[in-house]
């Protein structure tokens, strides 16, 4: 009788264990999963990593935070609905995947909308910013802190481009949402939207002649290897943000809640600060290192292209929002 107790304590223990596969407690400890996109040199595993320590310095070992780069747990989509569903613990997405849930996210897709970084943090920190981390919580998300990816410019390897006649008949990836193909399109391109675990494949392929990306992601992806002409447009700002399961948020204890929260602004902080200040680096590391070509662009010529963009999607976002955006940089 006391062997057949025992089987069973064993057997039930297996499947207690097996129900939370991602949220273990091992003597009193935490071990959360953390998915990014890019290497370990970029700007988003940084940041995580540096949320990884302070969370594990803060609580005294309580909480693991195992980082995993270069979407290890899925593309972006996929790591949006772990955490949904709770299979997944914690995530640095785009913020352009997040307009399916909210369409005021949208924001930050809209075309030489923001001046430069100082604009867009007013917005961040503002009232703006809140509302939006707070609107994920109904899709079952915990939205922590915003960070940066920077402005995007455009890259390809046939010829420089320096007004929008200069992209006509050139395929340009762009991330896959429609703000950023419409963009795209409206610069002149052939847009061509992708995931980007395809992005290096297509461009030594040449299945596309470029993509949109900031520049200090051009040297940390090595896109310098594929690419021989960077365009400065800046034509759209790409957000970033630090989410987690809301399954697994709520299922920690009030004071671990709060080194998570935290430890995300510390994260959030850290690759803003890193990546602003390789920015303007990034320019001369391609140039000089890389012999890349850098052209500055007639940034009105490409401008005066976007009014079918705003006609599109500025119900969509609201004309209000823009309006108040718009105000804050000022």
């Amino acid at each position: 009788m006391t062997a057949m107790l025992n089987r069973r304590a064993a057997v039930l223990g297996i499947s207690t264990a097996l129900a939370a596969p991602h949220l273990v407690f091992a003597q009193g400890k935490t071990v959360l999963k953390m998915g990014t996109l890019g290497s370990t040199e970029y700007f988003y595993y940084k940041g995580a990593k540096r949320m990884a320590d302070e969370a594990a310095s803060k609580s005294a070992g309580r909480i693991e935070i195992e980082v995993f780069p270069n979407q290890q747990l899925g593309n972006e989509r996929d790591m949006i609905e772990g955490l949904q569903l709770g299979t997944l613990d914690l995530a640095v997405i785009n913020t352009p995947l997040l307009a399916g849930f909210d369409p005021r996210f949208l924001i930050f897709d809209m075309p030489f909308l923001f001046k430069d970084w100082s604009h867009v943090d007013k917005v961040l920190t503002s009232s703006i910013g809140a509302d939006l981390i707070k609107s994920l919580e109904a899709k079952q998300i915990k939205a922590f802190n915003f960070s940066t990816a920077g402005f995007r410019h455009v890259l390809n390897y046939k010829k420089p481009v320096k007004t929008p006649e200069d992209l006509a008949g050139l395929k340009i990836r762009t991330l896959d949402n429609p703000v950023h193909v419409a963009i795209m399109n409206a610069m002149g391109a052939n847009a061509t939207p992708m995931q980007y675990s395809e992005v290096a494949t297509a461009l030594r392929q040449h299945t596309v002649d470029g993509l949109d990306s900031p520049a200090p992601a051009a040297v940390t992806e090595k896109f310098y290897e594929t690419n021989k002409y960077l365009s400065l447009t800046g034509h759209v700002f790409t957000g970033v943000i630090y989410l987690m399961s809301m399954k697994r948020f709520s299922g920690m204890p009030a004071d671990l809640q709060k080194i998570m929260a935290d430890a995300a602004k510390v994260g959030a902080d850290t690759e803003t600060e890193l990546y602003n200040k390789f920015d303007a680096q990034s320019l001369v590391v391609l140039a000089k290192d890389h012999g890349m070509q850098i052209d500055k662009v007639d940034r009105e010529k490409f401008r005066a292209r976007m009014k079918p963009v705003f006609d599109r999607y500025q119900d969509r976002v609201g004309k209000d929002l823009i309006d108040q955006v718009t105000k804050l940089g000022a």
